[in-house]
């Protein structure tokens, strides 16, 4: 039975001191199996928290540490907010952050948006860059017809690496794709209330998150292909 009178924020207190550790022990696969005579504070804390526990128990409860560091470095959630500085939150420019996500893509681009203008030309010139510099670009729009004129650049590249679809799944004539995310090299997302215009980089107070999770972007791309292959989307071009 567990002991009450060990505190959950003793080992949140071991994992975070000793992370680096943590991590290096398990990458070089050096773990001895005889701990009870090491001198690492990580396992005299072990030995001195469970005393009655097995070397292989210890090593047992040292690999769930391990794996609670590496999902607590893999998952990085943080808050993108374009109004004034509140509760230490500082505001972020949208566009600007756009930019930067973009920018930084080595390998492939995901966007869904509900709402586009001019206003955003500077994004679009910027995924177009991408497309010429050999990055998979992936577009997902609601109403083609009304985004065309800026759209229409991304579709006359190389269709090997621009993709552009249309949501046509619609069950009624009120929905619509209204999602607005950002996936960057199956790595990091934003998914935000913004959508690529005045209002939304510019003009409105928009929330959103920014998620550095290879789980999370993993997941992004799933409900899009899996959307693609009901035909809910149809392919420009």
């Amino acid at each position: 039975m567990w002991n009450k009178s060990i505190k959950l924020d003793i080992f949140e207190d071991l994992l975070f001191t000793h992370k680096y550790f943590i991590e290096d022990i398990f990458l070089k696969d050096e773990i001895s199996t005889n701990i009870t005579e090491s001198r690492s504070i990580v396992f005299q804390e072990i030995n001195k928290l469970f005393p009655n526990l097995s070397p292989e128990e210890k090593l047992n409860f040292l690999y769930i540490m391990g794996k609670a560091y590496s999902r607590s470095n893999s998952e990085k959630i943080q808050l993108i907010w374009s109004g004034p500085s509140v509760a230490g939150l500082p505001g972020r420019d949208t566009e600007i952050v756009f930019e930067e996500y973009i920018s930084s893509a080595q390998e492939s681009i995901i966007l869904s948006i509900y709402a586009l203008s001019e206003y955003a030309g500077s994004l679009i010139n910027l995924l177009e860059k991408k497309v010429k510099q050999g990055i998979y670009v992936e577009i997902y729009v609601n109403d083609y017809a009304s985004k065309s004129g800026l759209l229409d650049k991304i579709i006359g590249l190389d269709t090997s690496r621009a993709f552009v679809y249309e949501y046509i799944g619609a069950k009624n004539e009120t929905q619509s794709l209204h999602a607005k995310v950002l996936t960057v090299d199956n790595e990091k997302s934003i998914i935000t209330s913004s959508n690529l215009s005045y209002n939304g980089m510019d003009g409105n107070l928009e929330l959103g998150v920014i998620l550095n999770s290879k789980e999370k972007a993993k997941e992004i791309r799933l409900i899009f292909n899996t959307m693609i292959e009901k035909k809910h989307f149809k392919r420009i071009k």
